[in-house]
């Protein structure tokens, strides 16, 4: 591994450690703050706009590199990270989902960027594997909340502790980022193609917004799900988020292989069939272990789906337009996704309200044959 993906492995995993550490202890916010399932969601959904809002300062910032802007996003989402344990009011934790997501939106886009510049430069899948960093982070990240749960740790000082490690861990490395550019001058696609490539566009795009509420929305309601059908302590609760991580981990350390030796389209189509069982077998038996067993397979099958299409946004087109709007669709599903989630939990309760989700799995796998654009080895001109 050369220096640079090995620094760009290490800032997805840093990255990865947050998301972690925060999302597995929604059940002791929402207790402590004594909320509803539609204010947690509200929360999310505040993440989200951030992560937006975050993800169109990158896209400015990138035209000057994003090597130091990266460095000191990490160093931002580590002490953002603070804030939703320091709330001490439903608005105080909007507001600290608001500034938590607008770091994560800033430095995802950036890491992308560097991730989709590797993956040309070699003329392989590495997306994945990068990604797969990312969920290793999050292993980490969930097991030390599901500890600190298990044990009746207030979530301040384990996101303290999380933020320390995550923040020093990853300095050293994140000095050999490459400094990734926008703007390269790229051959544009000949007229004629135009319209195709509009469409390919809004494909991946549809893929993007599907897959993210089908990821988010599993990786945020799975451990108040098992609190409230399986009837789990905390502890065992954030094992939900944990095997949905540990799932999506080992799969995405292999499936740029697999990619290689197939095609997008079959691997993400295989995901999605994958995922959509998973959201079924835990909607239908909700006892503990097969709930958390079907939270496991929908890891294994979304591991896949939101690295690929942000690949294939990535290679399509030739001024980073495309790339653009795969990313702000994927943040749009995970602003859609708590609000559908949390509204429809409210009046139906939670286990109805996942069903949106299977029907996001669904609507993956039929739109996976626009994913062929994502081999890098045969890549259109450059997302810049």
């Amino acid at each position: 591994m050369t220096r640079q993906r090995r620094a760009v492995s290490v800032a997805f995993l840093a990255f990865g450690a947050v998301s972690g550490s925060w999302i597995p202890r929604l059940p002791a916010l929402k207790d402590h703050l004594h909320i509803s399932d539609a204010q947690v969601g509200y929360a999310l959904v505040l993440f989200a706009v951030g992560a937006v809002l975050g993800a169109a300062v990158a896209r400015l910032v990138l035209a000057r590199g994003a090597r130091l802007w990266v460095r000191a996003g990490t160093v931002a989402i580590c002490l953002a990270l603070l804030g939703p344990g320091l709330a001490g009011a439903f608005v105080q934790l909007l507001a600290a989902a608001l500034l938590l997501g607008g770091c994560a939106g800033f430095i995802d886009v950036l890491e992308n960027a560097q991730a989709a510049e590797l993956e040309r430069e070699v003329g392989r899948p590495l997306i994945n594997g990068f990604h797969g960093f990312w969920s290793l982070g999050a292993i980490i990240g969930s097991v030390l909340a599901g500890i600190a749960a298990f044990a009746d740790v207030a979530p301040l000082p384990q996101f303290a502790i999380a933020a320390i490690i995550a923040a020093v861990a990853s300095a050293p490395f994140l000095r050999d980022l490459p400094d990734t550019r926008s703007g390269a001058d790229r051959t544009t696609p000949p007229a004629p193609g135009r319209l195709w490539l509009q469409a390919s566009v809004v494909a991946v795009a549809a893929i993007a917004f599907s897959s993210i509420m089908v990821e988010g929305g599993t990786a945020d309601w799975s451990a108040l799900y098992l609190r409230e059908y399986s009837h789990a302590n905390p502890g065992v609760a954030a094992a939900g988020f944990a095997a949905f991580a540990l799932a999506a981990t080992v799969v995405r350390f292999r499936a740029d292989l697999l990619t290689a030796h197939t095609n997008p389209t079959t691997v993400a189509r295989f995901g999605g069939l994958i995922a959509a069982l998973g959201l079924a077998l835990a909607i239908a038996v909700p006892a503990l272990p097969v709930a958390i067993i079907g939270f496991a397979l929908v890891g294994m099958g979304t591991a896949v789906l939101v690295p690929l299409a942000f690949s294939a946004g990535a290679n399509l087109g030739a001024s980073g337009t495309s790339l653009t709007v795969v990313l702000a669709a994927g943040y749009a599903g995970s602003i859609a996704g708590p609000a559908l989630i949390g509204s429809a939990a409210d009046h139906f309760g939670l286990r109805a309200a996942l069903t949106i989700l299977l029907a996001a799995a669904i609507v993956v796998t039929a739109l996976a044959g626009n994913l062929r654009v994502a081999d890098p080895a045969t890549p259109l001109p450059s997302h810049r």
